[in-house]
């Protein structure tokens, strides 16, 4: 199962944008922001588990390969555009990601990426949600003895800023924090959100803080 790299609540890997990173929908609407990273195709993720083998494997035999090299490195770039919909309003959005994803036998991974998302109203008017770091964490999560499952990240650097186009900073995120975020697997293969703590907080989180109502509370007036 991959592991949820988002920032932000009740993140998932169903979302629009199939091959960016993991989108979340929020209480008020979806959010169309992929910060840190593009989301791994299933079967990427299952052939890091064979490589994990065969290359343990060959460090045994050759004695001389490095313990810390990734047995996944992925180099990402993209750009789209596409109708959107944030915090209920209706709009176009255009994202520039620039990613780099390595994935370890230990199954910890070092996620480097950089984001910019720029979404306008139908009534022309423009917000930039943007973010820049690294997210560390466990690639699968932590199984609970009650059936449900945990991610722990820990992100460094700007995992969110929010402005208005060519203007002033509505909110921004900044410094280090830890997220452990619990689902619920269900059947058909949903992940339902049960909770989410922080810790290690260090550096304004604004949006964080606020249980991420911050980010519609910011981004309707501006665009309405």
């Amino acid at each position: 199962m991959k592991a949820s790299r988002k920032y932000g609540r009740g993140a998932t890997s169903a979302d629009h944008g199939s091959d960016r990173f993991l989108l979340t929908k929020r209480t008020r609407g979806t959010r169309t922001a992929t910060r840190f990273a593009i989301r791994r195709a299933a079967t990427v993720w299952k052939l890091a588990l064979a490589l994990a083998g065969a290359l343990a494997l060959t460090i045994a035999a050759s004695g001389s390969a490095s313990a810390a090299a990734p047995i996944v490195n992925e180099h990402s770039t993209i750009t789209d555009t596409f109708p959107d919909q944030l915090c209920d309003i209706q709009g176009t959005s255009t994202v520039n990601i620039v990613d780099n994803f390595k994935l370890y036998a230990d199954n910890t991974f070092l996620d480097t990426s950089r984001f910019r998302q720029v979404f306008t109203a139908e009534n022309g008017k423009s917000v930039v949600i943007f973010s820049a770091g690294q997210v560390s964490g466990l690639n699968d999560p932590i199984q609970n003895a009650d059936g449900t499952i945990t991610f722990i990240n820990t992100f460094k650097g700007l995992p969110e800023k929010l402005s208005i186009a060519g203007g002033p900073t509505l909110s921004r995120d900044a410094g280090v924090v830890t997220i452990a975020t619990t689902f619920l697997p269900l059947d058909n293969g949903d992940l339902q959100f049960v909770s989410q703590t922080a810790s290690g907080e260090h550096g304004p989180h604004p949006d964080l803080d606020s249980g991420f109502e911050l980010f519609c509370n910011v981004l309707i007036p501006a665009l309405t």
